[in-house]
């Protein structure tokens, strides 16, 4: 016993190097961890303070990731990207999202690392001729495990980069910053190129109807919808209205922004065409455009998303995302949207909505006390949360017939959830995209002329949205395909974007949350 509290700061050293991919929701290889046990061993050996230094850099990373780790898994471009985009209010329901273990766990990282750094402090060091050359041989292969792979990728990339390395703690902190530096990359692009005329050849423009409305759903899984089956009815007027519901529709990625970028602007291939978008479509056609959304923004130009709105003709931000910023629920953008649709047209207008819906905290999106009593709080509010976006589809639907002029309304979600603490008292939904349920959302459509409600049940894929987007507006555009229909019977290949380009079946179910 004696012998092994000899080697405590060596042991306890190891078993952090080992949990350190697990707090950073990633994977290491054997390599990489010893290559990291023995930097963190050999910077201790040469002196203190380096170890220190460097230890705590790690520690504190470990203690801050932990939480989003375990909750979201391995950070993305696709997190990278949406937590940038954060606004204050949304930044604290986030924090305020994650159960309380996460916390205490990374407590208790915290102070298991601190006292590694009393043990490396109290041992002694012994400088000496033999230590100097194990020192010198542990350094040798930390450094050939650290490099040999980012030289082999040398040749493929065209560079040498640590952000290959096995060893993470050498590879997590470039990596994270190539993603950061990729991101603005493509925020600038963006800003640039929807900035520059758009190359849609129109080639017609019939619309159908007067009235076209867009309404934007936000993390809404269809399975817990009583539109699909689920048995709690939360979908009254969907369920009953006059309309055509399509069961399949899968959208492209598990975050706002990722997904609505991927349906919104023109692809090459899997590069943006920024110029070619919804907008840009829409206004090539003579649609006069209304934006009208309630998903925050930190200032003008902030998001993809805010400044692909911005292009619109007429343009209604609910809230600001300063620290000032306040909850505002969607029914608020009944009274905005009342109001444009009373001002006179003189040529087919297109509506376009976008609700925060059923975004995490549901609690706080909800108006009216909870009333369902499913699972716990946490799932009885994600399902009120659907109730409410029905009644404000409703009364989006009476809006529009009081004109008395003809319409078309969609309805999609932009992405679901999945279950997170499955099989604890405090089972919840949150954003991931690891489940195919994630990516399963509403469709629906609803004109003024429909005379029967309707189900259609086929594969569609938000990859074809502007096909399908320029086939109900009365759009024929040489570069899109003029013949796709969103509620055709001819089914969709299913992939989705998640970091990389995958195809939706090699992912597993996430099944409905059982009541008991």
């Amino acid at each position: 016993m004696s012998k092994i509290k000899d080697f405590y700061f060596e042991l306890l050293l190891l078993l952090f190097s080992i949990g350190i991919p697990f707090a950073l929701g990633t994977t290491e290889t054997v390599g990489g961890i010893l290559a990291s046990f023995f930097i963190f061993w050999v910077l201790w050996y040469l002196q203190y303070w380096l170890f220190f230094a460097f230890f705590l850099l790690i520690l504190l990373t470990c203690t801050l990731l932990l939480p989003v780790s375990i909750w979201f898994g391995e950070p993305t471009f696709i997190m990278i990207g949406a937590f940038i985009e954060t606004d204050i209010l949304e930044a604290k329901e986030f924090i305020q999202s994650f159960p309380i273990y996460l916390y205490l766990l990374s407590l208790a990282t915290l102070f298991f690392g601190g006292y590694i750094l009393y043990l490396g402090k109290k041992k002694k060091i012994v400088h000496s001729r033999k230590n100097n050359l194990i020192f010198m041989g542990i350094g040798i292969v930390s450094l050939i495990l650290t490099i040999e792979r980012p030289i082999r990728k040398m040749k493929e990339v065209e560079k040498f980069a640590l952000q290959y390395s096995h060893t993470l703690i050498v590879s997590f902190y470039p990596s994270i910053y190539s993603d950061i530096m990729e991101y603005y990359k493509f925020h600038k692009r963006l800003n640039m190129n929807l900035e520059i005329p758009p190359t849609w050849q129109v080639t017609s423009v019939v619309p159908k109807y007067q009235n076209y409305v867009l309404v934007v759903g936000e993390s809404m899984r269809s399975d817990y919808m009583s539109l699909y089956g689920f048995p709690l009815e939360n979908c009254s007027f969907l369920k009953e209205v006059k309309g055509t519901v399509l069961e399949g529709f899968t959208s492209t990625a598990p975050n706002t922004t990722a997904s609505l970028l991927r349906m919104f602007i023109q692809m090459k291939g899997e590069d943006f065409m920024y110029e070619n978008n919804l907008i840009s479509l829409a206004k090539k056609a003579g649609y006069d455009i209304y934006w009208l959304s309630n998903q925050g923004s930190i200032s003008e130009y902030d998001t993809p998303l805010f400044k692909l709105g911005s292009l619109a003709n007429n343009k209604k931000f609910m809230k600001k995302g300063g620290y000032d910023s306040k909850l505002v629920y969607d029914s608020a953008l009944l009274p905005v949207f009342k109001e444009c649709l009373s001002t006179p047209a003189t040529r087919p207008r297109l509506f376009i909505l976008h609700l925060i819906g059923s975004h995490p905290l549901f609690q706080k999106r909800l108006e009216q006390p909870i009333h369902y009593n499913y699972c716990n709080e946490n799932i009885s509010a994600y399902i009120q949360t659907i109730e409410q976006t029905d009644n404000i589809l409703k009364e989006i639907y009476e809006l529009l017939q009081a004109q008395r002029k003809s319409f078309s309304l969609i309805y999609f979600s932009d992405h679901g959830l999945e279950t997170k603490d499955r099989g604890t008292p405090n089972v919840t939904l949150a954003h991931g995209g690891a489940f195919k349920n994630a990516y399963r959302v509403p469709f629906v459509q609803i004109n003024s002329d429909d005379t029967i409600h309707k189900k259609i049940k086929v594969n569609k894929s938000a990859f074809h949205f502007l096909d399908g987007y320029a086939q109900w507006l009365g759009i024929k555009e040489k570069s899109l395909k003029n013949n796709y229909d969103f509620l055709s019977s001819t089914p969709d290949t299913l992939k989705v974007y998640t970091g990389k380009y995958i195809l939706f079946d090699t992912l597993q179910e996430d099944k409905v949350l059982d009541s008991k």
